[in-house]
């Protein structure tokens, strides 16, 4: 009987151990949750994950690479170049596209040119030198304020749309308001400044 008794008691005392180590784990996990203080006296949850600041940013992955470079390519062949046609005492703004040949263009400015009639459409003029194109177009139509080049030298100002069939035509740009070209053109041959914008 005193050896069951014996029994009994260690396994009362092991239960109780174990009832306390429980205890203490439960104890323990509780007050990690509860809040620790700071050097500047404010309390913050131990859970909390305090902020952090990234210190370098992410490599940016090859496709946003190439939509980055896209848009890089875009915006270089939307770029413009401002400049000033006078004729007399009227001056026209326009617009040339940023390519390598209205880039020839502009190399030569400012100019001032005798551009002779043709066909109640256009002024033109045969520069001393051939104006670099990768390609050239057939525009089905040419409107009014349209500034190409043509035949390698040869820089034409249109006035008048009209529908066109022929080739060999490289676009420099346009008269921003074609409007009164035409009159300020007249009918005949013509002196005509160009220039950058200021």
């Amino acid at each position: 009987m005193r050896k069951i008794l014996s029994l009994l008691f260690c396994l009362w005392i092991i239960l109780a151990l174990a009832a306390c180590s429980g205890a203490r784990n439960e104890l323990n996990s509780g007050s990690a949750q509860s809040d620790t203080p700071l050097s500047s006296g404010e309390p913050i949850k131990a859970t909390e994950q305090p902020s952090v600041i990234p210190t370098e940013q992410p490599s940016a992955s090859p496709t946003e690479n190439a939509t980055a470079e896209t848009r890089d390519n875009e915006t270089k062949e939307n770029s413009v170049i401002s400049i000033n046609i006078t004729v007399g005492s009227s001056t026209f703004t326009a617009t040339l596209n940023d390519n390598e040949t209205a880039k020839a263009l502009v190399a030569q400015f400012p100019m001032t040119l005798q551009m002779n009639e043709h066909n109640g459409l256009e002024k033109y003029y045969d520069l001393s030198e051939d104006l670099p194109a990768a390609s050239t177009e057939r525009p089905a139509t040419i409107h009014a304020g349209d500034i190409m080049g043509w035949s390698g030298n040869t820089l034409v100002l249109f006035y008048e749309t009209h529908s066109n069939s022929n080739g060999g035509y490289v676009p420099l740009g346009r008269v921003d308001n074609p409007s009164n070209l035409a009159s300020a053109l007249g009918s005949g041959n013509v002196q005509v400044t160009w220039s950058l914008a200021e």
